[in-house]
Order: C-alpha cells, then structure tokens, then sequence
C-alpha cells in the first residue's frame, strides 16, 4: 500500500518550491513595487507645481518611475546617494536665473553630490528663456553616475548635463538639443555647452546626440558682464566641453551646429575615437593645453578649422604628447549653415589639422599626426592647408592624404 502524504506537508513544500524560484529570477524579474510621484500627489498636467510631490518620492532613496506626463518643477529636486529617476515622463523646468544675476553652478532642476545614481529614460524640457543661467543636471563629487537615454531642450546660457569631479560615470545614448543664447550673459568664463565635464576622471560618454548649440548674432556681439575687457563674446558655445579631465573616452557620438565640436580643455589622457563633428563655427576639435591623449577615426567636417592642437598661454599648458591618427576632414572652413566662410570667421588660416605654439617655444612638443585624410570636395575650395605644422621638429607629421590642392605646411 502506496504511503500518503499529509496535505499540509504538500502546501508547504509548494510554497517553499515557489519563493525559491522567485528568489532565484533576477531583480529586474521580480515583482517589486516602484516609487512614482503619483505616490505623493502629483499630477503630471505640466501646469500644477509638481516640485513637492517629486522630491518626496525621490527622498525615499530609490529609483523613482517617473510615469508618462509632464511634471512642472519649480525648484532644484535633491538626488540622494543610490536613487535616480526612470521614465518615460517629462520634466518640466518652469524656473530661471538670469541675468543680471552672478551664475550659479548648482542652478539645475535636477541636482547630486550622490553616488550610485541612475537617470534613465525620460525627458528634461526648459521653458525657453534668453541668457538663462539655469542647467539641466548637475552632479558634483559623486561617483558611479550613470545618465542614458534622457532628452534635453531649451537651455540657454549654460548646459543640458554638468559633471563637477565625478569618476567612474556614463553619460550614453542622449539627445541634447536646441539652446539658444542671444543675450548680454557671460559666456567667457563659462560657455553654454550640450555636456560639460569637468575636473573629472574615469568616464565614457558615447552614443549621444548633441545639436544646435547655438549663438545669435546679439549674443556673438554682447559684451560680457563678468568679464567686460575681453570685448565681444564671439561664438562661445560646445557641443561638449571636457575640461581638466582624465581617463575620459567619448566614442561614437553626434555633434552638428555649435561654436566647437569637442573641446579638450586642458584634460589628459583621454580618448575621442569614432565621432562626427560637423558645421561649427570654430573648431572640429580644440585641443588648448592637452596632453597624452589619442584623437583617432573621427569624422569632422564644415569647421573653421578641423582639429588645432594650441598652447594654453593663461595656464602655461603645452599641447604635447598627443596623438592624431586615421581621421578625416572634409571641406574645412565651408560656410555651413552659418553662411560665413571660415577665412572670415577667425585670424588663423582654415588648415584641416594645425599644431600652434601661439609664439611659445616648446607650446606644442612631441605630438604624432598621422594617417588622416583632409579633402576638399567643394567647388569653391574653402581649405587652406591640410596640416599646418608652428609647433617646430619634434612634432612627426608623417603619412596623411590630401586631396590635389592641399598641402603640408
């Protein structure tokens, strides 16, 4: 006779089978409630202020979803250490700083000195104001940063992303577009930029698209507040700036329409492999005080000039060590969709790569240019040289293509 066993025993030996397999499905798996502004009494109309409802979901600690609607913010929003915000929702930034108020770094409707911080997935839309000092995001002192997928519009006279002494971040796959700036607001000491990274180190930021970050002509002629000596401000804007950064990879990304392409402000030992930089008002790439790092397959073109390796006079930082391989510039100083022809827009020639000391012996030492391809397909031929070399010997300029007219200076 075939034994029975107790109900009971059966029950509890299913369940236990049960909670052992949920255990075992991977967090993202489970069934694991999540935090959403709804919680605290938002309302997502993009007309009631939805600030407090926000900030309190966001102070539980975890990574909020921030659910489809648009979410008014008034005020900075708090990201604590291990939290974040997953979309797909909008936020909604509904305040400013202007001037003739002094900047304020840490003005952005999301702000951190968090670590282990995720933004994923969800949109940042400015209520458009001329010379707004106001950012987008702004982490300062934290480390394991992760930012992907988020959309950034409508700032003006600063950056959709500003990372202050960050390591070990990500910024990937974002769509930052459509600043303008035309106003009297300082652009010397800090110019609006897509993504501004600075004094940080061990990064990568890729995939991401950055375009129109852009200068009107009242803008380009305004005088700086801050810094009223140094005359007209120019066309002082970035698609990216990186600025005293180490061990930083931007790889693969998309930059159209801006006053630079990518400037390497004084940072070292970085990568920059793999992206397209088109129509820009200066430079391609600005390599100013530069040193130990590789600029390599990249895709530049309709620039004033395409990648410049320069002395930094006010900080006695040569551009040195460098390396500057495989890449191609296409049709240098093309008047782009800015309709000035690069001889115009700048005292320097219109040269595919330009090593200059600015005067300095020793400026730009030791630095490897080789294996780039600069071509000039226009009828009208706007490129002056291909490489330009006012750095001196020890420069090795060796192994790059021209087109006919093109040379090596």
């Amino acid at each position: 006779m075939k034994s029975q066993r107790h109900p009971t025993k059966v029950i509890e030996s299913l369940v236990g089978i049960v909670l052992f397999a949920a255990l075992a499905l991977p967090v993202d798996a489970q069934s694991v409630a999540r935090v959403t502004p709804m919680d605290f009494g938002a309302v997502g109309n993009g007309f009631i202020d939805d600030s407090t409802a926000v900030q309190e979901a966001l102070n539980s600690g975890q990574i909020i979803e921030l659910v489809s609607g648009k979410y008014k913010i008034t005020q900075s929003l708090q990201i604590p250490t291990g939290g974040g915000i997953q979309g797909p929702g909008t936020l909604i930034h509904a305040f400013d700083l202007l001037p003739p108020a002094t900047p304020d770094t840490s003005h952005a409707v999301l702000v951190s000195s968090g670590n282990d911080i995720l933004l994923e997935n969800f949109r940042i839309a400015k209520q458009f104001a001329d010379g707004s000092y106001s950012n987008g995001v702004v982490f300062q002192n934290g480390e394991g940063l992760r930012i992907k997928n988020l959309e950034i519009s409508g700032y003006s006279a600063r950056y959709g992303i500003h990372l202050i002494e960050v390591s070990n971040f990500e910024v990937s796959g974002c769509y930052i577009h459509d600043f303008r700036m035309n106003a009297s607001a300082d652009m010397i000491e800090d110019s609006p930029a897509g993504l501004r990274v600075t004094r940080s180190h061990n990064g990568t930021i890729s995939g991401n698209r950055i375009l129109k970050i852009e200068v009107g002509s009242t803008g380009r002629a305004s005088i700086s507040p801050i810094r009223p000596d140094y005359g007209p401000q120019g066309y002082q804007s970035d698609c990216m700036t990186i600025q005293e950064c180490e061990g930083v990879t931007i790889e693969g990304n998309v930059c159209i329409t801006s006053g630079e392409g990518v400037d390497l402000l004084l940072s070292k030992s970085c990568i920059l492999t793999g992206n397209v930089i088109s129509d820009t008002w200066l430079g391609g790439v600005k390599m100013l005080g530069v040193s130990f790092s590789n600029v390599s397959d990249n895709h530049i073109s309709d620039a004033y000039q395409g990648i410049q390796l320069a002395y930094h006079q006010n900080f006695s930082a040569e551009a040195s060590g460098n390396t500057v391989n495989g890449n191609v510039l296409q049709n240098i100083g093309s008047p782009g969709t800015f309709g000035v022809p690069g001889d115009q827009r700048g005292p320097i020639g219109v040269y595919g790569i330009h090593i200059f000391n600015g005067g300095f012996e020793d400026g730009c030492r030791y630095n490897i240019v080789s294996d780039n391809s600069i071509v000039d397909l226009q009828a009208v031929k706007t490129t002056e040289a291909g490489v330009q070399n006012d750095g001196g010997p020890t420069n090795l300029v060796t192994d790059n293509l021209f087109t006919d007219q093109l040379t090596e200076n």
